[in-house]
């Protein structure tokens, strides 16, 4: 009987290797950038095509490579960084796999041209396919220069999982990024059609590295932290609990001055912000971890971005414990959350003036809007001490305690009940107590608030005719160079639900105007959180299948906030706009708007059945 294993060609293995190793244009940027850290650069500078579909060079102005090791270099497994066992415990290099040029070889063309410091000479290798085309000497600069075009060209498959060029992009910029906050004291260049993106000189510290990246706005938002114990130092930039975003994408952690990502020293920073966070909201940190090589492995996967720790417990206690401190001495020292400037506040304040202003009849969104069908509780407008007194009301079914986080299920075996809510008060002034004819009610007035926007946000977005206010100050907002290209992309989508956005230059955008449901919110804030969604789901252009997330953000800022004193006219109006909704149970977030204890349950407290 023949065998049937047989042993892989070369190029088959290749493919395979690269499919871990390279799995977009930024892993490319990421793997060159590493060598050329390695070789010592002083300068390093990177130029893309078309995201990186058709050109990627870096080159650098390392020590370069003599003839011989240039033609090794491409061979699987060849590294000048370990040589023997006791190597992989004392990896102190960004590469020592030696698969990164090879693997990249083998999906697209490769051009290197590559020279020893004062060589007459030096040498010229292209590869197409993983296949040697020409080796021969050269002139070429001290250094090295690789060049990879037509990335994918025989992996078709892998080509149509490409996102948008603004997404490939923004991965390639986030790549870069890291590596140039990791390595302060390397100058970096970085173009992308010719323009140029980014310019940074060689810095003093990481902090004038995140300057020269973001900008001072989030620099301004960030504390110095430092701490560690032993062989371990922990150094690095925490921002405030009030300088949040809306997801994690500016969370990076180094190990010796890798980026990495761990699930332990994730955790370790939410733990250090326990109970000062708002929910749903992230802080931002630039972490350093200095230890012994010989206490972390980061031979874990081809991409080198995981690592494990010999005492993964130790080390997320001694993160954990650093944060927490730095923070600590924040609160020690001055107020954590800013004072909102009088502008901002007068903005809020008339915005939930006008809320409150309008007649209860009328439509959220304008005259031109019809006014939603009323389809749920309504309540009666003034408490009553006589229950059989009230008028009838719209339907509204009845639930148990056990049921009452899915509100949308009547309570088993029981009628459908006419029923009315009347507010009694506010609890702590973010809660709604209201009273049924079936028992109570507890509302939550931000996440009612927030259903009643984004459903407004919704209609309007689907009549296409969200009413816009023109800001009299319009207001500046600084992003990262990752972010630019995905702004810079979703400006017209962006438009079409309302918020007018304009490029101002560089990484500076203005906006201009904004949905009237939203005046008086904080815009600037508003906006980093529609990024955020934008780069988390990798969508620039194509906001419309985001709509959703993109309005309940949009409907979240605001909404009015606990803390947040209101009045019976203020709940009333709140709650008849709510149950007005066609899902007034939950928030956009999915989180409920309520929980509803019958009296049978409140009876059952008391031991009274």
């Amino acid at each position: 009987m023949p065998s049937i294993i047989k042993i892989l060609p070369d190029n088959l293995i290749n493919k395979i290797a690269a499919g871990e190793v390279v799995e977009r244009p930024a892993s490319v940027v990421k793997e060159l950038v590493e060598n050329a850290i390695d070789a010592g650069a002083a300068e390093i500078v990177v130029e893309i095509e078309q995201a990186g579909k058709r050109l990627i060079r870096v080159t650098d102005n390392g020590r370069g490579m003599a003839q011989d090791d240039a033609g090794t270099a491409f061979e699987r497994h060849a590294t000048s960084k370990i040589s023997v066992d006791a190597d992989l415990e004392a990896i102190t290099t960004m590469g020592f796999r030696g698969e990164a040029l090879s693997s990249i070889a083998a999906v697209s063309h490769v051009r290197m041209t590559t020279a020893l410091p004062g060589a007459s000479a030096g040498t010229l290798i292209e590869i197409e396919g993983g296949r040697l085309k020409n080796r021969t000497a050269s002139a070429a600069a001290p250094g090295t220069s690789i060049e990879v075009s037509h990335l994918f060209f025989n992996t078709p498959a892998r080509l149509k999982f490409l996102k948008s060029p603004a997404t490939e992009f923004s991965h390639i910029v986030t790549a870069l990024s890291r590596q140039a906050v990791s390595h302060s004291g390397i100058a970096f260049r970085l173009t992308h059609n010719k323009k140029s993106i980014l310019d940074l000189p060689a810095a003093a510290s990481v902090r004038d590295r995140l300057f020269q990246i973001h900008g001072e706005e989030l620099v301004a938002s960030l504390i110095d932290i430092t701490g560690g114990r032993d062989s371990v130092g922990i150094v690095g930039l925490l921002s405030r609990p009030a300088s949040t975003r809306a997801d994690r994408t500016y969370q990076d952690f180094f190990v010796n001055r890798r980026y990495v990502k761990n699930p332990s020293l994730t955790h370790a920073l939410y733990a250090a912000y326990e109970g000062m966070l708002m929910r749903d909201r992230h802080p931002l940190s630039f972490l350093f971890i200095d230890i012994d090589p010989a206490l972390v492995d980061v031979n874990v996967h081809p991409a080198k971005a995981e690592v494990r720790f010999r005492n993964q417990s130790q080390i997320h206690d001694l993160v954990r414990d650093a944060l927490r401190e730095s923070l600590r001495t924040l609160s020690s020292t001055g107020p954590p959350f800013p004072a909102a400037s009088p502008a901002q506040d007068e903005g809020v304040r008339e915005a939930v003036t006008n809320y409150f202003s309008r007649q209860p009849d009328e439509a959220v969104g304008g005259s031109d809007f019809p006014p939603k069908p009323l389809h749920s509780t309504l309540f009666y407008g003034k408490r009553k001490t006589d229950s059989l007194s009230r008028p009838a009301q719209a339907e509204f079914p009845a639930f148990s305690a056990v049921d009452r986080l899915n509100l949308d299920v009547p309570l088993r075996g029981s009628p459908v009940r006419e029923q009315t809510l009347v507010p009694l008060a506010q609890v702590h002034d973010s809660f709604i107590l209201a009273e049924s004819r079936e028992g109570m009610v507890l509302i939550d007035q931000h996440a009612a608030h927030e259903r009643v926007l984004f459903e407004n946000l919704q209609d309007l977005h689907r009549a296409e005719s969200i009413p816009v206010q023109d800001l009299l100050l319009p207001e500046q907002i600084e992003v990262g160079p990752a972010e630019s290209a995905l702004l810079t992309e979703a400006i017209p989508e962006l438009g079409r639900l309302g918020l007018i956005v304009e490029h101002f230059g560089g990484s500076t955008f203005v906006i201009k105007a904004v949905p009237s449901l939203l005046v008086g919110g904080d815009y600037p804030m508003l906006l980093r959180d529609l990024l955020d969604e934008i780069t988390v789901h990798g969508r620039a252009g194509r906001i419309t299948e985001l709509r959703d997330r993109v309005l309940s953000v949009m409907a979240c800022h605001p909404a009015i906030k606990v803390n947040r004193r209101l009045d019976q006219r203020e709940m009333e109006a709140l709650l008849l706009d709510l149950f007005s909704c066609r899902m007034p149970h939950t928030c956009p977030h999915g989180r409920p708007t309520m929980v509803r204890f019958s009296l049978e349950d409140i009876e059952k407290m008391f031991l009274r059945t």
